[in-house]
């Protein structure tokens, strides 16, 4: 038996009808009694006039602090139930400390949570806003708004949202290729103005494609003009192409270009694609973005609004893309860069 079971045992005991009650005055009086305490009429009428919620939060407090080892052991539990998902204990610490707070006070539920879960995979896909996502936990809007926050730099790097979907969805965790994995499937999570592309793609830079010679070759070729500070080179290169009458020579000699600056993709675009400056991009961003997407899908998620976008694979990027769902800006440096 534990001391607090011996506290509300005694409490019980000296009540006259043996039931504690936090609502009763008399009662409440006998309990600091037995705890010792000198409690003043202000405190008392303050603890029988406050919401039961708050009663239920002194009496889940005498219960834990009943035991010295009690709450350690809670913590040592919730960290093995969260090591499987996360794996760095930093993490976990971080998930551990918000919850325990005094703020939330919220570890316990949170091992029950771990132990059971009610969200998953298929919610995911069902849900478009992490709010609404989440809500069925029962967890308080703000601790969960924490747990999305957090972020690491530590190599595997960690994007906002990505602890969250490892708590709170079941059989989902933190993978080492990509973002997390949840049943089976795995996901890269990515904010607003993201670069989905091969890591065989650098960013690179404005000046790294005006000074490339095959660049400069069809600058040399097609156009008296040449790259303007305040021009994207996908515009010069899709405005050149409207200017020249060799058009089959100039997309040849385009792809020869495109190939060299983003390798291994294989690019190809067409005169259909050259007819105006957003579809010449959004080739770009698809192109690109083939291998990257050959064996997992994404999730582009805003943080201002917590309104995500779940993508399944290379087929759906492509069609997102083009049916502007999703938006490919015109690449100032070598990569468009993806919102929703």
């Amino acid at each position: 038996m534990t001391v607090i079971d011996k506290i509300l045992n005694e409490w019980s005991f000296r009540c006259h009808d043996g039931i504690v009650d936090l609502n009763d005055r008399n009662k409440v009086k006998i309990l600091f009694e037995i705890l010792k305490e000198d409690i003043d009429d202000d405190i008392l009428n303050a603890l029988i006039s406050t919401d039961a919620p708050t009663k239920e939060k002194i009496l889940k407090y005498l219960r834990r602090i009943g035991d010295t080892n009690s709450n350690e052991n809670l913590e040592q539990q919730v960290a093995t139930l969260l090591k499987p998902k996360l794996g760095r204990n930093g993490l976990i610490e971080q998930v551990i400390f918000i919850a325990d707070s005094k703020q939330f006070d919220v570890l316990e539920e949170l091992k029950s949570y771990l132990e059971n879960p009610t969200i998953g995979y298929s919610d995911l896909i069902e849900n478009d806003n992490l709010d609404t996502l989440f809500a069925p936990t029962n967890f308080p809007k703000e601790f969960i708004d924490k747990i999305i926050t957090i972020k690491g730099s530590a190599q595997p790097s960690l994007g906002m949202g990505e602890v969250a979907l490892c708590v709170f969805l079941k059989n989902t965790f933190k993978s080492n290729k990509g973002d997390v994995v949840s049943d089976g499937n795995l996901i890269e999570i990515k904010g607003s103005n993201a670069k989905i592309m091969d890591s065989e793609i650098s960013v690179g830079s404005k000046s790294e494609i005006s000074d490339n010679p095959k660049f400069q070759n069809i600058v040399q070729k097609y156009s008296t003009d040449t790259l303007g500070k305040n021009t994207t080179w996908v515009e010069y290169i899709q405005t050149t192409y409207n200017n020249t009458s060799n058009k089959k020579q100039y997309v040849d000699d385009l792809n020869n270009f495109l190939r060299d600056l983003y390798p291994k993709t294989n690019i190809s675009v067409s005169d259909a694609d050259l007819k105006t400056i957003d579809l010449f991009n959004k080739k770009i961003a698809v192109s690109i973005a083939k291998d990257y997407l050959k064996d997992q899908n994404l999730l582009i998620f805003n943080s201002a609004t917590k309104n995500y976008i779940y993508i399944e694979g290379y087929e759906e990027y492509v069609n997102k893309i083009y049916d502007g769902t999703i938006f490919a800006a015109r690449a100032s440096d070598k990569v468009p860069r993806i919102s929703y």
